[in-house]
């Protein structure tokens, strides 16, 4: 019985197959080394703002001045701002979902005794099935507000939205209607002194669970995919050699016992 071998690698399809398996590597190799690099960044950025979250607050007004932007660095500074909340100017915040309901975050200015505001996310509340949000307790006279620094949101031009209502945080937007300056982005709630009732299934972060590590997994996961499809082109294309040198010498021996009979 003759044997074949694999002179069928010289063919032009299989030319082109070791090709494109070859091709494949390098390409996923690229892919993998993204997908890493990303995650580097990742995790630098989520070690920043832990430390961040988890440094003894400073007062807002020293690292957001007003009319200013929030630093990347400074994104989940723990910060703190004393003074008086602005229930007039309070605002509601649209489209805010938890846990599949639709909802809202209460923004409401901290008047400081120097003059400037920082606005305060104080947390979310459930969207009413008709008619507008109840107000929230709100407490009066002095207080302290410890939180985290959060940048300004991007414009959302929105037409006939019901009164104190917006659709973003947009910190510049808001500040021009209002009487006082605002210090840049705002402050999310986590404690405030004196305390009150807490609104509503109110959001109030875990500094531990602030940056969220969801992104770091994907990105490992999806880098040690591309190392495994790396290995697949090559892997595959000695799998179909091996495969198709079988046929062959399995056609070649039938052949020959043709030729017999």
């Amino acid at each position: 019985m003759s044997r074949t071998g694999y002179r069928f690698l010289l063919t032009p399809r299989w030319i082109a197959l070791a090709l494109v398996a070859a091709l494949t590597v390098p390409g996923c190799l690229f892919l993998a080394g993204w997908q890493f690099g990303r995650l580097h960044d990742a995790e630098q950025q989520n070690s920043l703002v832990q430390d961040n979250a988890e440094a003894a607050p400073v007062p807002f007004g020293e690292i957001s001045p007003v009319g200013s932007g929030v630093r990347a660095e400074d994104e989940y500074r723990a910060v703190t701002v004393t003074g008086r909340y602005d229930v007039e100017h309070q605002l509601y915040v649209r489209n805010r979902p938890r846990n599949g309901q639709q909802g809202f975050h209460v923004l409401t200015p901290v008047v400081t005794a120097a003059g400037p505001a920082v606005l305060v996310d104080r947390g979310w509340i459930p969207a009413p099935v008709n008619g507008e949000p109840t107000p929230p307790e709100t407490p009066t006279g002095t207080v302290t507000v410890t939180g985290y620094l959060r940048p300004s949101e991007s414009p959302k031009p929105a037409d006939d939205l019901p009164e104190a209502q917006v659709l973003r945080i947009d910190t510049a937007g808001i500040a021009a209607a209002l009487p006082y300056p605002v210090h840049g982005g705002y402050l999310q709630l986590a404690t405030q002194k004196p305390p009150v009732p807490i609104i509503a299934n109110r959001y109030s972060p875990d500094p531990g669970e602030l940056p969220g590590t969801s992104s770091e997994l994907l990105h490992r996961s999806y880098g040690w995919q591309w190392y495994v499809f790396a290995m697949i082109g090559p892997i595959g294309f000695v799998l179909l050699a091996r495969r198709e040198a079988a046929d062959l010498r399995a056609d070649s021996a039938r052949q020959e016992r043709g030729q017999h009979v």
